[in-house]
């Protein structure tokens, strides 16, 4: 037995349906005859989703439009197993008059749209349904030393993800919510969004794309109706949303809401249903599954106080604001955490803050995480020469002058590749296009 996935466009989502085998069918025929209401039996016995999907659809539905479409989906059950049915085939070869409804007294038998959707499912052959890369505990017994190894100077914010993500795997938390939902807190360039990239790779894989939203995108109450799709006799309703459009073709994701304070507050009323039940309905009457998802999101909330903390001196009018940005020192732990939940809870209502997982603050940078940075960094230059045949040898100082000019009180450690680019790699590469470089060179 196979099961096979088609879009049924009366009922505006995807319906599984089970292929049979000959015996499968066999028996089902010789069990179910004889029956009055063979044609519930049928749909009940084929649709793989018929009591979750189709009827979360059919509900939202007119009754005049859940009949056509319960219509089109029986269509597609004897479409793939035409010997439950041969008299449905004979019907609409033969017959001219409407065809009673089994599931309603009243119910008018719709052949020209039953036509429509035959030639359509006929026209695509039904593909098998992806294999979903599942969440294993076994995958999880690494998670903590993988991101403490790619990310630097956040263990606490590692630590603190590693302990949430563990009581999802383990079946200690609510299974009707996203396996977790944290908020990033933090300076820019300190590896908010890098953890959440290194977190779906790690867990996912490439096979799965990571879904992110740019909050900037998204500055005005009316696109909101973006995330989810336009209402019905909108233009674009039939495209759906750029949110749920992502998390149908990939349930098994980190969801990265990049930047939450650029998005308009009217925004997270969204989201409130996806935090608490793991599921939103989009334009179309579909309820889409977040339940298998990791929700992220990242913001600066609070960090403008600390970082006019760490460039002025004096206070009131005698304030002095001397914009040194370069400065490498990192702020007090204690300071960071209470300007970002103090903004963090201004900014947002009780009840979406309630419904956070955790908010994760993270560390400001010192010199030595600066440093490590940096080291990779060049060792991403190291990698692309090997690429050619090609090698490089720096010395500490070269480490110190990335850190010295890459990182800064606003930027961060963002700063770093920037450096790297317009100091290192761009006369490198004029270098290498200019001249006739054999494989084996060594820069110094």
């Amino acid at each position: 037995m196979n099961i096979y996935q088609i879009l049924i466009p009366e009922l505006g989502t995807s319906v599984k349906f089970k292929v049979l085998t000959v015996s499968d069918v066999e028996e089902f025929i010789k069990k179910n005859k004889a029956a009055k209401d063979l044609r519930k039996r049928i749909l009940q016995y084929v649709v793989y989703n018929l009591n979750t999907d189709v009827a979360a659809a059919l509900s939202s539905m007119s009754r005049e439009g859940a009949e056509r479409a319960l219509e089109a989906v029986y269509a597609g059950s004897i479409m793939l197993n035409p010997g439950l049915d041969i008299d449905y085939w004979l019907n609409i070869a033969y017959s001219t008059n409407p065809t009673k409804n089994d599931f309603t007294s009243e119910a008018d038998y719709d052949i020209k749209r039953v036509k429509e959707f035959l030639k359509q499912a006929q026209s695509k052959q039904a593909k098998p349904l992806p294999k979903s890369k599942k969440l294993t505990k076994q995958k999880f017994l690494g998670l903590e030393d993988h991101l403490k190894n790619n990310i630097i100077g956040q263990d606490e914010a590692i630590e603190e993800i590693n302990a949430a993500l563990f009581r999802s795997q383990a079946d200690l938390n609510d299974p009707n919510r996203p396996l977790g939902v944290f908020l990033f807190a933090g300076s820019s360039g300190v590896g908010k969004t890098h953890l959440a990239n290194t977190l779906h790779e790690y867990l996912f894989g490439d096979d799965s794309p990571m879904v992110r939203i740019d909050c900037g995108e998204f500055q005005h109450k009316h696109e909101n109706a973006k995330l989810l799709g336009s209402p019905p006799g909108y233009v674009g309703h039939d495209e759906g949303g750029q949110l749920t459009n992502q998390v149908k073709k990939n349930p098994y994701t980190v969801v990265l809401i990049d930047e939450v304070e650029k998005a308009h507050q009217d925004i997270w009323n969204t989201f409130l249903r996806i935090f608490d039940d793991g599921i939103v309905t989009d334009s179309k009457g579909e309820h889409i599954s977040f339940r298998n998802t990791i929700v992220i999101l990242t913001t600066n909330l609070g960090n403008d106080k600390t970082v006019d903390h760490m460039i002025a001196t004096g206070t009131g009018f005698t304030k002095n604001i001397t914009f040194k940005r370069e400065t490498k020192e990192a702020p007090l732990r204690s300071m960071v955490e209470k300007n970002t939940h103090e903004a963090i809870n201004k900014y947002f209502k009780p009840e979406f803050v309630n419904r956070l997982d955790k908010i994760v603050v993270f560390n400001h940078l010192n010199q030595g995480d600066c440093q490590k940075i940096a080291e990779i960094e060049m060792s991403v230059i190291a990698e692309k020469l090997s690429k050619r045949g090609l090698s490089m040898a720096y010395t500490d100082n070269v480490i110190n002058a990335l850190v010295d000019k890459g990182v800064d009180t606003i930027k961060g450690a963002r700063g770093i590749s920037q450096v790297r680019r317009d100091v290192i790699e761009t006369p490198l590469a004029k270098t290498i296009v200019n001249s006739n470089i054999p494989k084996g060179t060594i820069f110094y």
